[in-house]
């Protein structure tokens, strides 16, 4: 599991639209104050919209709000969402990796340590990270 820009850039995305609630928020205005390309965001919330973690408004005050709580919405969900290929990934490894004499023994503990850390992001919501719990 590697943590990489687009996870990065969704958890800033659904942490903005947490704490604007009470309104639909643009994809521009998010960008701004993130500091993150307005296309590579559309792309992220594009996912994140056909997960259901977020939903689209529409018209002149559309934008995007969280499609349920925040304290429904696990970080394993919106991993899962935008980087669904990390489990091909890590058979690819595994293969790769498995070819060295002592590459079953890396794997076996890599594989315990990504399991691990996917059960702990099934416990931390998005309210969680929000408030630190």
């Amino acid at each position: 599991m590697i943590i990489n820009n687009t996870i990065v850039y969704a958890l800033l995305g659904l942490i903005y639209l947490s704490k604007n609630q009470q309104r639909s928020i643009k994809i521009s205005e998010i960008a701004e104050k993130e500091t993150i390309s307005v296309s590579f965001l559309q792309k992220v919330f594009q996912t994140l919209s056909r997960a259901k973690i977020v939903k689209a408004t529409f018209g002149p005050h559309g934008g995007f709000q969280l499609a349920r709580p925040a304290d429904k919405i696990t970080l394993y969900q919106v991993v899962k969402a935008v980087k669904p290929e990390d489990d091909n990934f890590a058979k690819g490894l595994a293969r790769e990796v498995s070819k060295h004499r002592d590459g079953k023994l890396l794997i076996n503990f890599l594989f315990h340590v990504r399991n691990d850390f996917l059960y702990y992001l099934k416990s931390v919501t998005l309210s969680d990270l929000i408030f630190h719990k």
